[in-house]
């Protein structure tokens, strides 16, 4: 393995970040100038990482300045990995250093431990969501938008990123992309995989700038309009507030989130085709209309259970807001938000779920678990696995009474070949052992201090990337209270749910570490 190129990309990745960090320092400066005596500790911390981690990452870069550029297939599956781990470890520091230097009486107490912050900083990457802060609104607004930033960095992939602005990597980024990419069978767009990166991250700038311009037009503040653009459109969820969108108390803000949640939820390959061959061939996408069905059918389901049981709507800043009356629209609007956000993985919340009638609860989790298209910010199975499985499902059916019948399997006019069937059930395994593996080691480890549906509800939200789980991490919860090696568990399947699990899961084996 080419150990000495795959530090020469962590440490250009490095520098990317901290170029970002030294962006979010000066605004932190330019916040404690007009006054804001908090920032000027969130500018220590920043401008120190910022300036030191450029620092480490130009030493690594001249060190290896004559390192050979061949970069072999396990070489790009180790350093896909390793990007997310170190990417985490390096967010951590700004929040870690700021919880030392300031003062204590004024500081989240929850990031004191560098496991939390880790927790934050490898939830921010891999745009699970899921916090250990209580009180956002105390955080400085140079950390939170690093907090954000973290997040659309990892929306589209890290690795997508390299590969669109790093032309050393040569044939090895395509090796990256295929191993970073969502979804069974990830397809250039053009020719060259560096162009490809392009066009994916170009239409990436263009939703976020939409989403920004949307929020701010609808009155909300232009350094929360930032932050939240950034978390919408890579479906990741941190917000600038504790009681997330319910906090804006506008029905407009969340029909422009529930909008760009649900484009971001789209593969972006389809945008890329619908230029070239008008919006009409996105109908004849059969994972956009199965996605766009889940959605419809599920709002309805929710929406019909909230009106019918009839008890108030809780909001997750109940202590702000009195409960909403069952009424067809605030049904409708508590349930179109909630449905999107979930199965976009996005995470952010105005209605406590949590209390919710129990086939509402039911559908919030099948959907949580198909996720968003492939090729998409969103994270879960994504919803061309889910349909692959169905169709095997009802073809082994079919086959139990008529056993001479060989039916092909297609998704529209393709044929899913055996490779991409073994592919897509192998995930499906992964993924459901994976949660009720995590869950396991979270009874465990925490003991009676957590519940069944606790760990559960954690397992499922961070192996999925959602965030928000059930019980003690639902809607109206944070992580704070899991212990530190409930935290590294977490963070493990935050990784594993990123890279779809066996980009992780190979580095665990013998023989991946014996290859020649």
């Amino acid at each position: 393995m080419n150990f000495r190129l795959i530090a020469r990309h962590l440490g250009q990745f490095v520098i990317v970040l901290a170029a970002v960090m030294v962006i979010c320092a000066l605004l932190s400066l330019f916040w404690a100038y007009r006054g804001e005596a908090d920032e000027s500790w969130a500018f220590e911390s920043l401008a120190l990482c910022g300036l030191g981690g450029g620092l480490l990452g130009g030493i690594v870069l001249y060190t290896t300045r004559a390192v050979e550029r061949r970069l072999g297939r396990r070489d790009a599956v180790f350093l896909v990995t390793m990007t997310w781990v170190v990417g985490a470890l390096y967010a951590a520091l700004p929040y870690w250093i700021w919880s030392s230097i300031g003062d204590p009486d004024v500081l989240e107490p929850s990031l004191r431990s560098f496991t939390s912050c880790f927790f934050e900083g490898m939830s921010g990457l891999t745009t699970t969501g899921a916090t250990i802060i209580d009180d956002i609104e105390a955080m400085p607004k140079g950390l939170l938008v690093w907090r954000a930033m973290t997040q659309w960095i990892g929306g589209l992939g890290i690795v997508v990123l390299f590969v669109a602005i790093l032309p050393s990597l040569g044939v090895g980024g395509k090796r990256l992309f295929m191993a970073e990419s969502t979804g069974p069978s990830p397809v250039g767009l053009r020719p060259h995989i560096r162009e490809t990166a392009r066009i994916l991250w170009f239409t990436y700038l263009v939703l976020t700038i939409g989403a920004f311009v949307a929020y701010a037009v609808l009155g909300m503040p232009i350094y929360e309009a930032g932050c939240q653009a950034l978390t919408t459109v890579s479906t990741a969820g941190f917000s600038t507030r504790s009681g997330s969108f319910a906090s804006f108390e506008s029905s407009g803000i969340e029909w422009v989130a529930i909008l760009f949640m649900f484009l971001s939820g789209v593969s972006f390959a389809l945008y890329f085709r619908a230029i070239r061959r008008g919006w009409r061939a996105l109908l004849h996408d059969t994972e956009l209309r199965v996605y766009i069905g889940l959605l419809v059918l599920a709002v309805a389901i929710s929406a019909a259970a909230l009106m019918g049981r009839g008890t108030p709507i809780q909001l997750v800043d109940a202590e702000h807001f009195a409960p909403l009356e069952p009424t067809f629209w605030n049904s409708f609007r508590s349930a179109a938000f909630t449905v999107v956000s979930l199965q976009t993985t996005t995470g952010y919340c105005t209605a406590d779920f949590d209390y919710w009638p129990r086939i509402a609860i039911s559908v919030l989790l099948i959907l949580g678990f198909v996720g968003g298209c492939a090729g998409s910010t969103a994270g879960g199975v994504k919803v061309i696995r889910a349909v692959i499985s169905i169709r095997i499902l009802r073809n082994n059916i079919e086959r139990e009474h008529r056993p001479s019948v060989v039916r092909p399997l297609k998704i529209g006019r393709s044929l899913v070949e055996s490779s991409v069937k073994i592919e897509v059930l192998s995930v499906l395994v992964a993924a459901f052992l994976s949660i009720f593996l995590g869950a396991g080691l979270l009874m465990m480890i925490e003991g009676a201090s957590i519940d069944l549906k606790t760990a559960l509800g954690a397992s499922w939200a961070v192996a999925l990337n959602i965030g928000p789980g059930f019980g003690q991490v639902g809607a109206i919860e944070t992580y704070a209270a899991i212990s530190p090696g409930g935290k590294w568990v977490l963070s493990g399947l935050m990784l594993m749910g990123r890279l779809e699990f066996f980009t992780v899961l190979v580095l665990l084996t013998k023989r991946f570490w014996s290859a020649d």
